[in-house]
């Protein structure tokens, strides 16, 4: 085999997944594996553990394999609801134009920490931003940005942009009580929504009620906001 084609079959392998036993357990890195329900790719890094599908349907053979199931695992548990605060009220501070963000894992302590990008160019319909200096055992983990006064969505811009590993997340209508907002896991490329988001007014952009079942009538955003992070952290949705 060409020398380069096993250099990257080393940082990317394939492997089956087994029908009797557990998938062997892997260092940081990516690999795909093939299972009798479909084709996937796990991810790991210090802040991210999970397992997406690569498409949908069955395969149209029967594969001797064992089944693949999604999951999502964050290390640093719960987002912190006071950064999401912080970068709401910064991006209501920046309207009527775009802001962007970024929160910080660190490796050593295991948190995240919010920093806003410096804009090179920014308007209610576009930014152009330099991300925050880092320290070495620092990584993106979450990327942020707001649409203004405008809805949550995904622009082709935004597709654009998202690129590598991360949880991007946008953050729309910051001129009513309630903004809108839409979440989705990035994986080179691959765009896995996250429904159940960390995030959600009276009613989100994407349909889904802020609530499941009674509570008070004076219950705060910032509540809803924790139950749908506690719910979150599981098989993907």
């Amino acid at each position: 085999m060409d020398a380069r084609d096993q250099a990257l079959q080393a940082t990317c392998p394939v492997v089956a997944a087994p029908r009797f036993g557990a998938l062997p357990v892997m260092p940081n890195g990516q690999r795909i594996i093939v299972g009798r329900n479909g084709w996937f790719v796990q991810t790991r890094l210090d802040w991210l553990d999970c397992i997406v599908t690569l498409g949908d349907g069955l395969p149209r053979m029967r594969l001797p394999y064992g089944d693949v199931v999604e999951h999502l695992r964050f290390s640093f548990g719960m987002l912190p609801i006071r950064l999401i605060e912080a970068f709401i009220a910064r991006g209501r501070a920046c309207l009527p134009n775009e802001a962007a963000g970024v929160l910080i894992y660190s490796r050593s302590s295991g948190r995240l920490r919010l920093a806003m990008c410096e804009p090179e160019r920014t308007s209610p319909s576009r930014i152009d931003y330099r991300r925050p200096p880092m320290a070495e055992d620092e990584t993106v983990a979450v990327d942020l940005h707001t649409h203004g006064r405008a809805p949550a969505f995904w622009s082709g811009q935004d597709d654009r942009d998202d690129q590598g590993i991360k949880v991007a997340g946008v953050f729309g209508l910051l001129d009513q009580p309630a903004p809108s907002a839409r979440f989705r896991l990035v994986i080179n490329g691959l765009y896995k929504p996250l429904e159940r988001h960390p995030w959600c007014g009276p009613v989100a952009a994407d349909g889904i009620a802020s609530r499941s079942g009674p509570s008070a009538p004076d219950e705060s955003w910032m509540h809803r906001v924790l139950w749908r992070w506690r719910h979150l952290q599981g098989p993907l949705g």
